[in-house]
Formats: C-alpha cells, structure tokens, sequence
C-alpha cells in the first residue's frame, strides 16, 4: 500500500500531535500557514469506516488545534473540511479532517451557491435519507461489567445475616 499520509504518520514529518488512535500533522501541500490533517492512525480510506470514538476524538482534537491557531499564528477563523471520496475533492486514499486555518482577504473561497430544489425533491431527499439513518446518534459502545468486589467470607455472611434480620424487622 502507498498511502502518502500512512508514509507521514511513519516518519513522523510535521507531527503536532499524536496518541494510539489518530495523529495531527502539518499538511505537506497546505492551503493556509498552519493548515493540519487529523487523520486515523490506522489505515482507513473513507469517514464511514472510522468508529464513532474516534471520529469523536478527531474532532475534539481539532477543537483544541484551532483554538491553537487563534493563540499562536493569530488566524480569525478557521474552516474544518472532510473530502469525502473523489467527487467531493478527496485526493489521499486515507480519511483527512482538515483545520485550516482563516484570515480575513486570504483569498481561499469555500463558499458555495446554494442549489433551488423543487418541494417535491427536497421531500424526496428527505424520505430517503430518513429511512437509512435509523442508527444516527448511536455510538458504538462496549457492554460494561458491573466491577465485582469479592469479599472473604466472613463477612458476606455477616452482611446475610445483617439483611435478614432487617426483612424481619419491617412490618
């Protein structure tokens, strides 16, 4: 596999940051002074594949990077971006949310003209979508194990005996 961002993450060029899961690292072909990639550290192509937990942690993380940027490089704002597949811009075969950073007149354009749609595509839209997000909001989790404290038994007996003798006492 020849993955340009999995070769970064390796060589650890322009890393700002990293734990087991992801990793944020200056972009090596930036559209602003101090745009970063936050990325999965493993391998994964697409956002779909990435679990919710750290989804969640790649964008908590680039919370804290652009309020980095705002402190440090003095930007005015700044823009998160997921290129999701080829027709929406995506050029690395590995998922990449980017913080770039914003200065008013940087000359960057993101902005879009809003498409007219008909009442009867819109209602379309939202009946297909509807029906295939029934698990939105829905984190993965583990089951959690009630934490089992053993006792010696000498003391569980006395807690029996504690308990019955109080069921005796109630009317």
């Amino acid at each position: 596999m020849n993955c340009e961002i999995c070769e970064q993450i390796k060589n650890r060029k322009g890393l700002i940051y990293e734990d087991q899961d992801i990793a944020a690292m200056l972009a090596q072909k930036p559209t602003a002074v101090g745009h970063v990639y936050i990325v999965p550290k493993k391998h994964i192509p697409i956002l779909e594949q990435v679990s919710d937990p750290i989804i969640g942690r790649m964008f908590a993380k680039a919370n804290k990077i652009s309020m980095s940027c705002f402190e440090s490089i003095g930007v005015q704002g700044t823009n998160l971006l997921i290129q999701n597949g080829l027709p929406a811009g995506q050029h690395h075969n590995h998922c990449i949310l980017h913080v770039i950073p914003r200065k008013e007149g940087d000359g960057l354009n993101l902005a879009w003209q809003p498409k007219q749609l008909t009442e009867e595509e819109m209602s379309t839209a939202e009946i297909q979508i509807k029906e295939n997000t029934g698990q939105v909001g829905i984190f993965e989790k583990e089951k959690e194990k009630p934490a089992e404290i053993e006792k010696p038994e000498e003391i569980q007996e006395e807690e029996e005996d504690y308990r019955i003798k109080e069921l005796e006492r109630l009317p």
